[in-house]
């Protein structure tokens, strides 16, 4: 199956001043008093690609191109020219991992990201692949259930924060069952915080993090039990009233 680079989204709740570059920073009044410049550096799709692809495609002339040491200085030196600089995803961070990363779970693609600098990225259908207990692992840290800590360390998951505005953990059974006995209504409930707000250059800068609606249908039915997607365009408005 082909990877999709549409696996999910982050959206800016500042709108259109991030993509011009800047943003307006006002007083009580509204009085514009002087703006910000906000670099977004963004990437998707890395899937624990920590060395460079083999062959060619591996290469811009005689250079190794790609893995997690080029990207990192590539990172390090864009986030250079502008203090203000936040760093984002738009998921498929791991799943369909190449065995150095698959063999310890995707662990390294976690802690690679910690290390390049990741600060916020949305969830994409390959953070399904194990389901989402694991997902929920790569953000909180903790060694695997079956495999546990398979490199000796302790993992502490995943510096950066995971998003999830449309995907929401359906009641269980036995939460069911206490509701019904409280004469309450289990309700479902985000699987992640669907949103975050990073301060930069002393201007907040909300984001929200969007999964492909079609997410069950690309993924095993293991992958998706007890989560639903909801339409991305739907929840993006209903948490944009909280920013």
């Amino acid at each position: 199956m082909k990877r999709l680079a549409l696996g999910a989204m982050l959206l800016a709740a500042t709108i259109a001043a991030l993509f011009v570059g800047s943003i307006a920073v006002g007083d009580a009044h509204g009085t514009k008093l002087d703006t910000v410049s906000v670099q977004l550096l963004s990437l998707n799709d890395y899937h624990g690609n920590l060395e460079p692809p083999a062959g060619s495609s591996g290469r811009i002339g005689t250079t190794d191109a790609g893995g997690i040491e080029y990207f990192a200085t590539h990172i390090a030196n864009l986030k250079a020219t502008n203090p203000n600089t936040i760093v984002v995803g738009a998921g498929d961070m791991i799943g369909a991992s190449p065995l150095v990363s698959a063999l310890f779970h995707d662990e390294p693609a976690i802690e690679s990201l910690n290390i390049a600098g990741l600060d916020v990225t949305a969830v994409g259908n390959h953070e399904f692949d194990e389901g989402a207990a694991e997902l929920k692992r790569m953000q909180n840290g903790g060694c695997h259930p079956k495999d546990g800590c398979q490199d000796g360390t302790p993992f502490e998951g995943s510096k950066f924060q995971y998003l999830s505005a449309n995907v929401f953990l359906l009641p269980t059974a036995d939460e069911q069952a206490k509701a019904k006995a409280a004469k309450k209504t289990a309700r479902a409930k985000p699987l992640l915080p669907p949103y975050t707000v990073k301060t930069v250059g002393g201007v907040k800068v909300g984001f929200i993090g969007m999964t492909l609606e079609g997410t069950p249908q690309i993924v095993t039915p293991s992958g998706v039990a007890g989560l639903r997607f909801y339409p991305e365009a739907y929840m993006a408005n209903y948490w944009a009233q909280n920013l």
